[in-house]
């Protein structure tokens, strides 16, 4: 017979287990593909700043790529650059966002689509930040584009940024952004697949491999 704590240590395991794995799967998904076979990057050494609380397109940091016809690639998009948060003398946990879009949808992982998080490219600091913060930062978004026609796909990829201003406050986080660089790779044969979970998450990425099958361009 187990002692009593070991039994309980056993079930603290086994919940902690299960809490763990609940957390994995939700919102993870694989992305699989061959080879490499375009890569294009767009740089801009010009210091843009916004204050806009909805998202909107960073200036020269989008392109357009073509998906060959008959098939499916998987889009890479990598962006970097110095940037700034700040908001001095404002304590509220606001943040500088960012987002890629590849073909009018948001790259994996979709932090902006599927809260309540949103991805922060810098924090605000809670006014700790000020007008010589600037920091490198970056970040990766992925998407499997399938091309069913017998004609080139053309694929739009843009980053969007914005602030947040959770205190509603009149001075708003300003966002600066210098010496950018977005890379765009595309690789043959993609495929996404994710945990087995829950359903709703099975449902949203059966949904997203339908609008994927009907992607045009925007």
């Amino acid at each position: 017979m187990k002692h009593p704590c070991t039994r309980l240590a056993a079930s603290v395991l086994f919940s902690m287990a299960a809490v763990t794995n609940a957390m994995a799967v939700d919102g993870v998904e694989t992305f699989t593909s061959g080879g490499s076979f375009f890569k294009r990057v767009v740089t801009n050494t010009n210091p843009q700043t916004t204050s806009t609380t909805t998202f909107q397109d960073l200036p020269s940091a989008g392109t357009t790529v073509f998906v060959p016809p008959q098939t499916t690639v998987l889009v890479s998009a990598a962006f970097n650059a110095e940037v700034r948060c700040n908001n001095t003398g404002n304590t509220a946990q606001d943040w500088c966002e960012a987002q890629i879009l590849i073909g009018g949808v948001e790259g994996s992982p979709q932090a902006s689509s599927n809260g309540p998080d949103t991805f922060a490219l810098k924090s605000t600091n809670a006014g700790g930040e000020t007008t010589a913060s600037w920091a490198a930062h970056g970040m990766n978004r992925y998407r499997c584009i399938r091309n069913t026609s017998t004609a080139p796909m053309a694929v739009n990829v843009k980053v969007q940024w914005k602030v947040t201003n959770f205190a509603g406050a009149t001075a708003v986080p300003d966002f600066w952004v210098d010496d950018s660089a977005l890379s765009i790779d595309m690789s043959r044969d993609c495929t996404v697949t994710s945990p087995v979970g829950t359903a709703a998450f099975g449902a949203a990425a059966a949904k997203r491999t339908a609008t994927d099958a009907q992607s045009t361009a925007k």
